[in-house]
């Protein structure tokens, strides 16, 4: 579940929502100066499934029970996180297994940056022998460990365009007001670029330089406003949510001028 702070208390949004509306952000990827993502479908299918795994946390979410809040991603305990993202990459492996191994590599990154706090982490060392074997199969190349050096030029820029996606939709959510993206593949020719997202408001925003072949994107999302701040336990917090009216956020995106 995505936390945004709200002046009167939290708006929460699904992780399957947010993923779809990654997919329907980079539905526009590509223009003049950006090239298209290619295979389109599978790329896009990756960005838009990506947190389909997480639809059985979602429907029973927890809170983070030092602070009483509802729980976010980082607040989760490694073995849920495992889980939960062994899902994603697995749900639809049999059917689109290069946007499968995307979705794969996008995990990798989080589960070696849980390695990496904690090199004995049970959880995420299984997960890490799970991912090599998982990737390794489906793409049929051999793995150096994660370095995306040895990795095919199409995969590290469909990865980044997948990786693209996710921190844009996640900035949307949020209500992030400045984000910067590094290494914006331009092309498939090595080509890459910084972007820089900017907002007044944590609901228009521009981008610079422009990636998306419109010059203006409308995007809306449901989710859940909460009043409370904190709950004493996982019930009071699933009967609150139940409770709590669904609405839509509305997003622009656009160049700036």
């Amino acid at each position: 579940m995505i936390r945004r702070e709200d002046k009167e208390g939290w708006v929460l949004i699904a992780q399957d929502d947010h993923s779809r509306l990654a997919g329907e952000i980079m539905e526009y990827w590509g223009n003049e100066r950006f090239s298209g993502p290619e295979p389109r479908e599978e790329v896009l299918f990756a960005v838009r499934e990506h947190d389909s795994g997480w639809k059985g946390w979602d429907a029973f979410p927890k809170i983070d029970h030092e602070s009483g809040y509802p729980a976010n991603f980082a607040e989760m305990d490694t073995r849920d996180q495992s889980e939960i993202w062994e899902r994603c990459f697995r749900v639809n492996a049999d059917d689109h297994p290069y946007a499968s191994s995307l979705t794969a590599l996008h995990f990798a990154r989080f589960n070696q940056l849980t390695l990496d706090k904690d090199p004995e982490d049970v959880s995420a060392r299984r997960l890490k022998i799970e991912l090599e074997q998982f990737i390794a199969d489906k793409l049929g190349i051999e793995l150096n460990g994660f370095s995306l050096d040895e990795m095919p030029r199409d995969i590290k820029v469909n990865l980044k365009l997948l990786q693209i996606g996710d921190i844009v939709s996640l900035t949307l959510c949020h209500g992030w007001r400045s984000v910067e993206i590094a290494d914006a593949p331009l092309d498939y020719a090595g080509n890459n670029i910084t972007l820089k997202m900017e907002s007044p408001d944590g609901l228009n925003y521009t981008v610079t330089p422009y990636p998306f072949s419109e010059p203006q994107l409308n995007f809306s999302i449901a989710c859940r406003r909460l009043v409370s701040t904190s709950f004493a336990d996982d019930t009071e917090y699933r009967d609150a949510l139940e409770d709590a009216q669904q609405e839509r956020l509305y997003f622009k995106v656009s160049k700036k001028d």
